[in-house]
Parts: structure tokens; C-alpha cells; sequence
């Protein structure tokens, strides 16, 4: 990774600990303040017990370590009459015709050996594989990252726990019940490895379901499960979402960046709710499309034109290669998206548009500021109503890298940041 990259990654880290998107998981050296408010948490700390290296390198050696599978032999005592199975204990076998009938001899009491799989160490074992086998193949969340490149160790290892937990025929035999963390913590030291380590694990994991850890504990763990995205350009957007998050709010609440919604964050003032978007079309309440249907009927000899234009290459498409287009004459995805509510009537007041290019060079820039003033000009809510000359406020920022421009120049719909600058990005 560059320094250009480090840098990036040193000033947003604390705040993008819920990243889940495409990307690697390294560990995070600077990590060291973290915003622990983030929702979903639980679903967060189930997937980082998944990547940590030891849970990882318990299921790869599996396999090999259920070989070594620990059975135990118990004595069971049984009363028979007229037959015999096992060793007879002639002292039960006296207490037992002398509480029932002294005169009958076909009475007896005997021992058999019996082999036990229900050991604790064997309760510990199962429990764990139980939460794992739950986790990959029965949790619909989970499942919905099997083709994330962070995800991919565990495909190639996730098949152990489904053979182990399903069809290993000695965990058939142990019993499904309630473990007691007293019975984790005696086979923590327990002296064969597999059994050690499934306590460990275990362990770890009901402390952080259970919310029992410390702030360095989860510190340490994100720290070293961090998802980290392969593009500089994409760590560069998310550098300028952080840093509207900081200049913007004391208290934000984050969210789980996992392609759903894609909100980072929301914070409240006294008198406003902020939701703050990237890489998205932002909520349901406003929409950043513009349909075939507003030009067809239209004066204008070039906007018809352009309806015949695109209605034959749609129709054509379909026809020749299979292909049907949507009747769309535009549509956009902002890099930013901050949306303003009002709380006492929960209407959008002001609607914060942003475009980002990671680029020293002018023409790239233009090209931003164009992308920019297509989405402040064509986004429109719900309604299907442009928003621009609204009573709802539209801005725009446009977030550049090391590039010279004239910073005398005020404009009240746009405004230009980069980095290399004091930049006040106040909302």
C-alpha cells in the first residue's frame, strides 16, 4: 500500500470498522480510536469471530484433530430377571431379592461397560461446531457475503464443519445440550488440542455475543479482522464521508456497510436528523432517475429526436441480442449522499449532494463537476417532483485531490473541497 493509501486509511479507519463490502482483511496498525456506536453489532461481532485466525485455523485442521476424538467407559447397573446380560454384582443382586422377592433366584443385578460420547470436552466440541455450522450455512445475513474476496478462506474450509457437525458418526453420539461456562473454562487446559482450542473459541464467542468484553478487547479484534478496500479511489471517498461525519456531529451513530443500503451514519442536532450515504441513491424518499416517458411528448425537435433514438436502440436490443433496456433517460449513483430532516415533521429540508475524484488533472475534475450538476438538477423525491428550486435545499461538493482552483469563487449550489486544504465541510 502507498503512503498516499496509509494516510487514508489512518484518518478514516476509526469509523469504518463496519466495512463489508469488497475488500481484504489485513491488520489495521492504527486503529486506536474507534466509534463503538454501530448498529447491528452483534451481526458485526459474528462476523469477526469468523475471520479471526484462530477460528479460521480450527476448522482447517478439523479433519485431522477429530481424530483423537475422546470417548469414556461407564459402569451401568441393571436388574434382570430371568436372564442375564453383563457381569452379575452378586452384593445388588442380594439387596435386590431381598427387597423384592428372597425366594426368587431368577433375579440379578449386573454390570455392563458402556462407552460414553457425552463427555464435557465432547459437549464443548459439539456446541462450538453447532454456532459454526448455525453461522455458515443457516445465518441468511452471512450467507449473503459467500462471494466477498474476505469471505473466500472460509469456502475453502467451511466444508469441515459441515462434515463434523453433520455427519462425523462419534458427534452423532453426543448428546445436544446446554454447556455451563464452568464446564468452558475446565477444558480450557485440557490436554489434547482440539478440545482446548473449542473452549477457547467458544468461550470467546459468548463473550462477545454477551457484550462481555472491554473496549481494548474490541479494539484488538477489529484490529486485526479489518476489511480494507483494494482501491485508493474508493478509500478516498470514504475519507471525505468520514470527514463530513467529524466536522458534522459529536455523536453519530454507524452503520454496516454491506451493500444493502450503504448509510455510514446518522447524527441528530437539536432540531434535524442527518443520514449520510455512500456509493448510493439514498433512501426511498428521493430518486435520481429521469424516465424515456418526460421527453416523448415534448416541442423540442431534438429531445424528440433523442425519444426516437433511444426507443429504436431499445426495441433493437431486445430483438437482436436479448437484451431489454430500461426506458430510462437517465439515472445516477452520487459517491456522497447527506439527507436533512426535519424532526418535528420528519420532512427532507436539505439534500447534500457529493462527487469525488481522487485526480491532480483539471479535465477529470470537469468531468466531476458535470456528473455533479446532473444529480443536483435531475434528483427528484418521491413524488417524482424535481427538487431543485424546491423548498427542499439542494447543494453540491465537489471533492477533488492535489488540484489547483480558484478558491475566490463563491457559488451557492456547489462548492469545491480537496484535500490539501482547511476544508470546512459544515452541513
Amino acid at each position: 500500500m502507498s503512503v498516499k493509501e496509509e494516510e487514508l486509511l489512518e484518518e478514516i479507519s476509526g469509523f469504518l470498522h463496519g466495512y463489508l463490502k469488497a475488500g481484504k482483511v489485513k491488520i489495521n496498525s492504527f486503529l486506536s480510536k474507534v466509534n463503538l456506536n454501530i448498529s447491528n453489532l452483534e451481526q458485526l461481532l459474528t462476523i469477526r469471530f469468523l475471520l479471526k485466525e484462530k477460528t479460521i485455523v480450527f476448522v482447517r485442521e478439523l479433519p485431522l484433530l477429530l481424530k483423537r476424538f475422546k470417548t469414556t467407559t461407564v459402569i451401568r447397573t441393571d436388574t434382570h430377571i430371568g436372564e442375564v446380560r453383563g457381569q452379575i454384582d452378586w452384593g445388588q443382586t442380594t439387596k435386590e431379592r431381598l427387597s423384592r422377592n428372597y425366594r426368587d433366584r431368577t433375579i440379578f443385578s449386573t454390570n455392563e461397560s458402556i462407552r460414553s460420547y457425552s463427555t464435557p470436552e465432547n459437549l464443548v466440541l459439539k456446541k462450538l461446531l453447532g454456532i459454526l455450522y448455525t453461522i455458515l450455512f443457516n445465518d441468511a445475513y452471512i450467507k449473503g457475503f459467500e462471494h466477498a474476496k474476505w469471505f473466500s478462506q472460509w469456502q475453502d474450509v467451511k466444508g469441515n464443519v459441515l462434515y463434523a457437525f453433520k455427519k462425523n458418526i462419534y458427534l452423532q453420539r453426543v448428546e445436544d445440550c446446554q454447556v455451563s461456562d464452568r464446564t468452558i473454562q475446565k477444558t480450557l487446559n485440557h490436554r489434547n488440542k482440539i478440545y482446548r482450542n473449542a473452549a477457547k473459541l467458544l468461550l470467546s464467542y459468548r463473550r462477545l455475543i454477551n457484550g462481555d468484553y472491554s473496549e481494548n478487547d474490541l479494539k484488538i479484534l477489529l484490529r486485526e479482522t479489518f476489511i480494507v478496500h483494494e482501491k485508493v479511489d474508493v478509500l478516498f471517498e470514504l475519507y471525505w464521508v468520514v470527514q463530513m461525519i467529524k466536522q458534522n456531529s459529536e455523536k453519530s451513530q454507524l452503520h454496516l456497510l454491506d451493500g444493502s443500503q450503504n448509510m455510514v451514519a446518522t447524527w441528530e442536532s437539536n432540531s434535524h436528523v442527518f443520514n449520510i450515504f455512500h456509493d448510493s441513491t439514498g433512501s426511498a424518499g428521493i430518486h435520481f432517475l429521469v424516465s424515456l416517458n418526460e421527453i416523448e411528448n415534448s416541442n423540442n425537435l431534438y429531445l424528440r429526436q433523442k425519444f426516437r433514438s433511444l426507443t429504436s436502440s431499445r426495441e433493437l436490443a431486445e430483438s437482436i441480442f436479448g437484451k431489454r433496456k430500461e426506458r430510462h433517460l437517465w439515472q445516477g449513483r452520487p459517491d456522497i449522499i447527506v439527507e436533512v430532516y426535519q424532526k418535528t415533521t420528519n420532512e427532507l429540508v436539505k439534500l447534500f449532494i457529493g462527487e469525488v475524484k481522487n485526480t491532480s488533472k483539471i479535465d477529470y475534475a470537469v468531468t466531476g463537476l458535470e456528473e455533479l450538476l446532473e444529480y443536483i438538477h435531475f434528483v427528484k423525491n418521491h413524488k417524482g417532483e424535481y427538487l431543485l428550486d424546491s423548498p427542499t435545499t439542494v447543494q453540491g461538493i465537489l471533492c477533488v485531490g492535489d488540484l489547483p482552483y480558484n478558491h475566490d469563487i463563491s457559488v451557492d449550489v456547489v462548492r469545491v473541497v480537496n484535500r490539501g486544504k482547511e476544508n470546512k465541510l459544515l452541513l
